[in-house]
């Protein structure tokens, strides 16, 4: 763990989202889409309300994570974003009021006075390293499968699924896969094994030294989880 050095400010549009922001999202997706997380945007050619300043939504370097309000894994998901700021290239966090920024690295938390108090979304900033380079694969690495876990089955209770699987332990598989490997064609998220999900977990366990048979047991949901 490391906190990031520095503030790199948004000079002009660039007209799409970056690379790093879009990684970033996949992950969150993937480790809490289950959870009521979603993708409240990354590009947005505008200013920062009440500045004259450009928005890093504007340069594609600002990945909004929306949450559920009050939910207590956001601060957790918050608290690890920091933490790990510098291997990810993060320069600024913005959540429930409160602001972390490499301007100040080592002030911690902040509060943040702008005109959206950003209850219901993290506002996360990239380095145009990070924006340039980051990976879903990467931030697996760093941050494992999520933080806090909600309701549900811990990791080590999860079922063996394979082809012709159905359920909810199914459609984590498929959400984790996405994030892991964005610039591969989407899996539908629909809790169905079927041969898609079984060609994508063969990829995977192939690529992480796991015996390749396209069930997803023990070994592979440990991968998976960040294990």
């Amino acid at each position: 763990m490391g906190i990031y050095v520095g503030y790199e400010p948004a000079r002009s549009c660039t007209g799409s989202p970056s690379s790093g922001a879009r990684a970033l999202m996949a992950w969150f997706l993937g480790a809490y889409g289950g959870q009521g997380g979603r993708n409240l945007g990354i590009y947005n050619c505008r200013g920062i309300p009440g500045t004259k300043s450009t928005s890093l939504h504007g340069e594609g370097r600002a990945a909004d994570l929306g949450v559920p309000v009050g939910a207590g894994w956001a601060q957790v998901l918050a608290d690890k974003l920091v933490a790990n700021s510098a291997e990810l290239g993060i320069q600024c966090v913005i959540y429930n009021r409160r602001i972390w920024s490499g301007s100040y690295p080592h002030a911690g938390w902040r509060p943040y006075n702008g005109t959206h108090p950003h209850t219901d979304h993290l506002h996360v900033e990239h380095s145009w390293h990070s924006a340039r380079t980051l990976t879903a694969e990467r931030v697996q690495q760093v941050l494992g499968g999520g933080g806090q876990p909600g309701p549900g089955p811990t990791p080590g209770a999860r079922p063996t699924i394979r082809r012709g699987s159905k359920g909810a332990a199914v459609s984590e598989a498929q959400r984790i896969l996405n994030a892991w490997y964005p610039s591969l064609s989407r899996l539908a998220v629909d809790g169905d094994f079927g041969p898609a999900t079984e060609a994508r977990v063969k990829y995977m366990q192939q690529r992480a030294g796991l015996a390749v048979d396209g069930i997803v047991g023990p070994n592979t949901w440990r991968r998976l989880l960040g294990g």
